[in-house]
Parts: structure tokens; sequence; C-alpha cells
């Protein structure tokens, strides 16, 4: 029994310096590899805020570019003409100003920014006399031209319109040439409109496709043993700025008369009825009434043309909510032949605003399946 203690006590020495000297050994490893886990957490982490920083640039960009649409007409109430030189041209009556870029009291639209705008206008007059509307940047270069020689009795008009790269500052006027007269009234024969279609910025842009971006960050949060709640709120903030962004709905149309001959009425106005559909994206437009109804608050650029003989007056005028007259495009006889006639403008419209377009009593307008007769209009931007 003596000699069995001495060689027990060896034994479980023996163990306890195995044991001791193990464990050490162990959690050193251990260490090792939670070290190792730590620094890979944080090199993704770095990575997924650089990559939250793209797309939070991007977003600011979007969100601090400007909305720009203006739409104006002369107003007034019948003639402007010059005979002694040229003639700055005022649009007093101002339809849509989103962005106040544009100043009634001097008719001259200045770029908020550098970018790509789109600018249109139509001038009416009688026919007896040169009739002239002529687009100026910056006092000096003639951009775009609506003018027509004298044809005898009747009325005309005439449009025109471009997309233009404009620096910021750059301005736009419509001038009156000498000898030449333009027409107005309360109906907006003759107008001045124009939105910003996109900004141009001089460094390059990082491409950037959002909607994948969002996923691998989400993903990628998801494999991370440790959040970070100021990435977790960054990351929810932009993603809700792009949902709003992609939850933007579609809206354009394009309708035509239609049919084959003439559309007349001596007996008060008529609704006018483009039952000839060519695009109707988010189904805002009823070809059973003729009636465009906003599917949302925003800024809409509405367009139409009217096609008729010229033995008889013809008349194409746009309505909103049946009351308010927003555009027209209107002609007096000329004699024989036939003439065309076209306005549009950028409008604010507020949801369930509708628009329609109306021949007016003792007027004419004709089409064809070749769609010379046409009505059409897309979103630009929600407000």
């Amino acid at each position: 029994m003596s000699r069995c203690v001495p060689a027990l006590l060896l034994l479980a020495l023996a163990c306890l310096a195995w044991f001791g000297s193990a464990q050490p050994v162990d959690n050193m490893a251990e260490l090792k590899k939670i070290r190792a886990t730590l620094e890979e957490l944080k090199a993704e982490r770095r990575v997924m805020s650089e990559r939250l920083e793209v797309a939070e640039r991007e977003l600011k960009r979007v969100r601090e570019t400007p909305k720009v649409a203006f739409a104006a007409s002369l107003g007034g109430n019948g003639l402007v003409k010059r005979t002694n030189g040229n003639k700055d041209l005022v649009y007093r009556d101002v339809l849509t100003n989103v962005g106040g870029a544009y100043n009634a009291e001097t008719g001259v639209f200045t770029a908020p920014i550098r970018g790509v705008y789109y600018i249109r206008f139509t001038a009416n007059g009688p026919t007896n006399f040169p009739m002239s509307a002529v687009l100026y940047k910056n006092n000096a270069a003639i951009q775009l031209i609506a003018h027509e020689q004298p044809s005898g009795e009747g009325s005309d008009t005439a449009s025109n319109g471009a997309a233009l790269l404009l620096e910021q500052g750059d301005k736009l006027k419509m001038v009156l040439w000498h000898n030449t007269q333009i027409w107005d009234n309360s109906n907006h024969h003759s107008t001045f409109s124009g939105f910003l279609l996109f900004p141009m910025v001089d460094e390059a842009l990082t491409e950037f496709d959002a909607e994948a971006e969002l996923k691998s960050l989400q993903a990628s949060l998801k494999e991370l043993q440790t959040e970070n709640l100021g990435v977790r709120e960054r990351l929810e903030s932009t993603e809700r700025e792009l949902k709003a962004m992609r939850d933007v709905p579609k809206v354009a149309f394009a309708v035509s008369l239609g049919g084959d001959g003439l559309q007349k009425t001596t007996s008060g106005s008529k609704t006018l009825i483009y039952k000839t559909v060519l695009t109707d994206i988010g189904q805002a437009y009823n070809s059973e009434t003729g009636v465009f109804t906003a599917p949302v608050r925003g800024v809409y650029y509405i367009r139409f043309t009217a096609n008729a003989p010229t033995n008889f007056p013809m008349s194409a005028v746009l309505y909103k909510n049946n009351a308010a007259i927003q555009l027209i495009a209107h002609e007096q006889p000329s004699g024989e032949g036939s003439d065309t006639a076209s306005n549009g403008a950028a409008l604010l419209l507020e949801q369930g605003d509708t628009l329609s377009l109306q021949l007016w009593h003792n007027t004419q307008i004709w089409d064809n399946s070749n769609h010379h007769s046409t009505f059409s209009g897309f979103l630009l931007f929600p407000m």
C-alpha cells in the first residue's frame, strides 16, 4: 500500500504537467483565430462603408439637381408689332415656373446649373404682315427662329424647339424682329417654355448600379457578426431614397384623332376624342373620353398638333378640369390648301387634374390614319 501512494502521486503530477502545458497553447491558437476574424470583419466593414459612401454621393447629386420647368404666354389682347428695330418679347402670363428660373418682368430664362434643357416656343399672327419669334442666348447668339412671310388674309402658327446645352448663368429670351409682328390673347396662342432634361457636371460620375449595390450591401451585412448602427441607419436611409425614386410612376401617352376626314362644329364646342392610341404607358389617357388624368402631382410636358383645310377656321384648345384654357392652336381661313399648328408647354398638375382638347364653335380639324392631328404628353418629374 505504501508503494502505491508514491506511484499515484507521480501519475497525478504527470497529468497536471501535461494539461498545464497544453491549455495555454490552445488559448493562444484561439486568440489568433479571433484576431484574424476581427481583422477580416474590419476590412469588410471598410469596403462596405466605401461602397455606401459612393451610393450616398450619387443620391446627394440626384437630390441636389434642381427641378426646372417653365411655360409662359405673351398674354395681353392683341398684336405686338415692330417697325423700328427689334424688341424683346416679355411673356407675362406664367403657366408654370418650377425652380423660379424664368423672370416674367424681363422675359428672360436663366439656367440655374450647367445642363441640357429642352426649349420650345410657338408664335401666332395674322398672315397680312411678316411674323417672327427669335430665340437669343446671352443677348447675342441666335439659337432658333419661327418666321413666316405674308400670305394674304388669315392667320398662321409656327413653332420651333431643341435640346440646348447651357452653362450656369446662360440667359435665353425671345425677340421680335424689325418689321414683324406676333399676336396673342388670354387663350395662350404664343408661348415660350422649357425644362431641364439632365445636368452636366465637369467631373466624371462613377457608374453605379444602385439596386445591385443595395442587394450586395444587404448580403454583406447579413454575413457580418457585428453590426454597426451608424452604417445600418445610413443604409436604410439610402434604401428609402432609392426606393422612392424607383416608385415614381412612368407616364407617357401619344394619340391621334384618327378616322378619315373632317370634324366640324357649328353648334357649340365639342370635346375631341383621340381614339387612335400610339402610346399609353401608365394608362392615364382614356381613349373613350379623350381625357388625360394626372396620376401624381408633378410637372408634365403636354403637346398637340392640329391640321385642317384653310377654307374654314381651325382650332384645338387644351382645357384643364373642363374649365381653364391652358393652350390653343387656332387658325383663321386663308384660302385654298391646308395648314398645321401646334402648341406645347410644361404644366404643373395636381393629382387627379384632367386635360382634354376641345374643338371650338365654328371651327374644324382634320385627321386620317397617318396621324396629322395628335395629342401627347409625359411626366417630367413628380412634385
